[in-house]
Order: structure tokens, then sequence, then C-alpha cells
């Protein structure tokens, strides 16, 4: 169902259209702060179809870099949260090279921009992350969310294999989180299961 809610910018967005988006931008570049009912602004829907292009169109021409700490209502997921749970590594890039700080934000589960990657499932993502000065300088590769899970711990929840981010001297290798658990101990209990799961 469509939001009434919604602009033509984000229309637009949403049917990857970059040039009525060139056009709206330069009519009304303030377009890209409105948000629909959800909070949802077009950027959020450029980040979440991984529409690399139309990301690049609306950070050129938005008036200031707030567009990069907008939220949407459920969850308070910014567009780069997003960009890194759907795996949209170009737009991730593009999101921290535009608003560094944007990478600080997390989301209502207090789960940072890695936990988001790790949650993608892709073996080749997290690592990628390692290069990035930005957030190693704030301590993200570390950073527990509300229930204690570093990114570590995600990356054993969701089994993936990155051997380059586990074996990163910078990661803590045995965090505890809420539930006294270690990302060996949540590997552990995730190979039972899938174990009990398929009756082995």
């Amino acid at each position: 169902m469509w939001d009434i809610t919604r602009t033509a910018l984000h229309a637009a967005v949403i049917r990857n259209d970059q040039e009525i988006t060139t056009k709206l931008l330069e009519w009304k570049p303030s377009l890209i702060k409105e948000v629909d009912e959800n909070g949802w602004s077009p950027l959020h829907c450029a980040a979440h179809f991984g529409y690399t292009t139309i990301v690049k169109q609306l950070l050129h021409k938005s008036p200031d870099k707030s567009v990069a700490y907008l939220g949407i209502k459920r969850g308070k997921q910014t567009a780069l949260l997003i960009a890194a749970k759907r795996g949209h590594k170009d737009i991730v890039d593009l999101l921290l090279s535009y608003s560094p700080d944007c990478c600080e934000q997390v989301d209502d589960n207090g789960k940072n921009v890695l936990h988001f990657a790790m949650m993608n499932k892709q073996d080749y993502y997290p690592g990628m992350f390692l290069q990035n000065d930005g957030l190693r300088v704030r301590g993200l590769l570390n950073e527990k969310d509300a229930q204690g899970d570093t990114p570590l711990h995600l990356l054993a929840s969701y089994l993936v294999d990155d051997e380059e981010f586990v074996k990163d001297d910078r990661v803590d290798k045995m965090p505890l989180n809420n539930e006294n658990l270690t990302p060996k101990d949540i590997v552990s209990r995730v190979n039972d299961r899938w174990l009990q799961k398929v009756n082995l």
C-alpha cells in the first residue's frame, strides 16, 4: 500500500528514476529531508534498495549533513544502518565518506554499523570495515549493543566466515554479553541447535 505522506522524491527514488530525482532536487533540495509517516526519507529508500547513483545524487544536493543522521521511527535505523544490513557496501562507503561521524549512530537496541554488517551474513563483508580508520578510532569494533553483544558475537550467531575480522588483533575475542557468553560459546550453541535440527 502506498504511503500518502511520501513525496514525489520518494516516488522517484523508489522507482530508481535518476532523471526525475535530479529535476526534483534542482527544484526543491529540501525534499531530501522530508520523511513519510514511518520516518523514511528518500535517502533511507535509496539505501534500502541499493541505488548507489541515487544515493550520490541525494548526498550531493543535500543542504547539510543532517540527512545522514535521520532515523526511521521503528528502530531508529539510519540510512547507513539500513545499507549495512542489506549488504550495500558501496552505499556504506559513500555514507561514511560523506559523514564519517554517522557511524556512531545506533538503533534502539544499541546496534552500530558493524552489528548490522554481521547480520547481513556475507562472509566477505565484515572484514572490509577493518580498513576504515574512523570505525577503529571510535571503538566500534568491540562496542556492545543492548544485549551486550559485540559485532563478533553477531558474527558467531550468524556463522559468518570472516577470518580477517576474527583474527584481527584489535577485535576482542573474549567479551561477555549479558548472558555471560563469549562469541565462542555462541558458535557452540548455534552448532548444537543445527545438529539437533538435522537430527545428527
